[in-house]
């Protein structure tokens, strides 16, 4: 789909500088693209955070304490 859009000449030199991309439109596009994955993030990471969205992680606090271990014999073995 084709849109017009009025941005100033100032904010499409930045646009091009931010994005890397010389040409206004693909410069544009690749803007869109980028505000639209932050936004979604944004979305997803709130589902967690307020608790809406979450996971068990069964085993991970007994695998954590183990790797701990795994690594102070390891640091201890090795200053020997």
């Amino acid at each position: 789909m084709k849109i017009t859009v009025e941005i100033p000449e100032n904010e499409l030199r930045e646009i091009c500088r931010i994005t890397g991309i010389s040409k206004k439109g693909p410069a544009i596009r690749q803007l869109l693209d980028t505000a639209l994955q932050l936004a979604r993030r944004k979305e997803l990471s709130e589902k967690f955070v307020s608790g809406e969205w979450g996971t068990e992680l069964s085993g991970f606090e007994v695998a954590r304490s183990s790797d701990k271990s795994a690594a102070q014999t390891r640091s201890e073995s090795w200053r020997d």
